[in-house]
């Protein structure tokens, strides 16, 4: 079990999603996982993760409910009792 689990919501933030990953895995701190919520994409955010190829990432699909739904999904799945959360979303 990782010690951190960072919590992603995020709906059609391709660009600003790799940025914050990129950020994630350029830490030093290493036990970590990170849970990115795709919330109704129209350009799916599991390719993007994918591209990174690094295990400790896991991206997860739902339909558009907004961000407290996609933040809450995403604590539901955590693995780590600490979760900071980071929102990357659109409003709309």
């Amino acid at each position: 079990m990782p010690l951190v689990s960072v919590i992603i919501p995020t709906r059609n933030r391709p660009a600003l999603l790799a940025e914050a990953l990129a950020s994630v895995l350029g830490q030093t701190f290493g036990d970590f996982e990170v849970i990115v919520v795709d919330d109704g994409s129209e350009i799916p955010a599991e390719d993007g993760v994918r591209a990174f190829g690094d295990p400790r990432l896991r991206c997860l699909r739902q339909p558009h409910t907004g961000r407290s739904a996609a933040r809450n999904r995403a604590i539901a799945a955590a693995s780590a009792n600490c979760s900071p959360c980071s929102t990357t979303m659109t409003c709309s």
